[in-house]
C-alpha cells in the first residue's frame, strides 16, 4: 500500500479563506496614505518645536513657533534678533503647509526664551502651563515652565 502526502481540499480552502480575510483587513492599510502623512507632518512639527528651542537656548533670542491649519513656523520674536530670518535645516522658508488631509486638531502661539522655557511676556520668566499640539491621531505636549516636550500616545 502507497502512503499519500500532501493536503487535503479542506486544509486547502481553509488557508485560502485565512489569507482572504487577512487581505481585506491588512491591504488597505498599506496603501491608506493619510496614516502616512499625518505621521510624517506630526514628527515634523515635533522637530521644528524642538529646533526653535534649541535655537533659542543657542542664540539667546526669543524664538516664536506658531503651529495651526496653515502650517507651522519658526521665527524670531522681539529683540535683537528680529529682523533675522529663520529657515528650517532643509533651507525651506516657514510656514511649512500640511498635506492637504492632514488637519490640526489644537495648535500652538509659544515663544522660546533663552532658559529653553516658555515666556508669556518676552521677558526671561518662564511660564506656567501645558501647550498641547495634535495633528491627526498624534500629539505631544510642551510643559511651560521647563519647556520639556513630551510625546503622547
Amino acid at each position: 500500500m502507497i502512503k499519500q502526502r500532501g493536503f487535503t481540499i479542506v486544509e486547502l480552502i481553509m488557508v485560502i479563506v485565512i489569507l482572504g480575510i487577512i487581505s481585506a483587513v491588512a491591504v488597505p492599510r498599506f496603501f491608506d496614505r493619510k496614516f502616512f502623512d499625518e505621521r510624517l507632518y506630526f514628527e515634523e512639527t515635533l522637530s521644528a518645536v524642538r529646533y526653535a528651542q534649541k535655537l533659542a537656548v543657542a542664540s539667546g533670542c526669543l524664538v516664536r513657533v506658531t503651529v495651526d491649519n496653515r502650517g507651522y513656523g519658526v521665527a524670531y520674536g522681539a529683540g535683537d534678533c528680529s529682523g533675522v530670518q529663520i529657515k528650517d535645516p532643509s533651507d525651506k522658508n516657514y510656514p511649512i503647509k500640511p498635506p492637504a488631509d492632514v488637519e490640526v486638531q489644537s495648535g500652538v502661539d509659544i515663544e522660546f526664551n533663552s532658559l529653553g522655557c516658555i515666556t508669556s511676556n518676552s521677558t526671561i520668566n518662564c511660564s506656567v502651563g501645558d501647550n498641547i499640539v495634535t495633528v491627526g491621531g498624534f500629539s505631544f505636549t510642551v510643559h511651560a515652565a521647563t519647556g520639556f516636550i513630551e510625546v503622547g500616545p
